[in-house]
């Protein structure tokens, strides 16, 4: 079985963001991402026993610049995400008409 292992620095990938570009790839080979100190390993392998995609390596590194991008905008814009929110929650709780009795 052929199997391919990336060393990944927490420095500049957090666990999550390393662990959402890994989950990418779940649907065509096996991944397993393990600790290992200051760095995160990640380990492919394929399913079926063909070979890896020869390129792997470049899609993985633009996921994980693309999950990065991701956590950023989703920190930066969390206040307006929970206005927003907020917002849609109030305009569809339904109005209780006023009874007199």
């Amino acid at each position: 079985m052929e199997r391919s292992q990336f060393t990944i620095d927490r420095a500049l990938y957090s666990d999550d963001v390393a662990a959402r570009a890994a989950h990418r790839y779940t649907g065509e080979l096996g991944v397993e991402v393990r600790s290992q100190g200051a760095n995160l390993t990640v380990g492919f392998w394929s399913l079926d026993g063909s070979k890896l995609p020869e390129d792997l390596w470049a899609r993985f590194s633009r996921d994980l610049l693309d999950e990065r991008l991701r956590a950023a905008v989703r920190s930066e814009t969390n206040g307006l995400q929970q206005e927003l929110l907020r917002a849609a929650l109030n305009q569809a709780q339904p109005v209780m008409p006023h009874v007199e009795v």
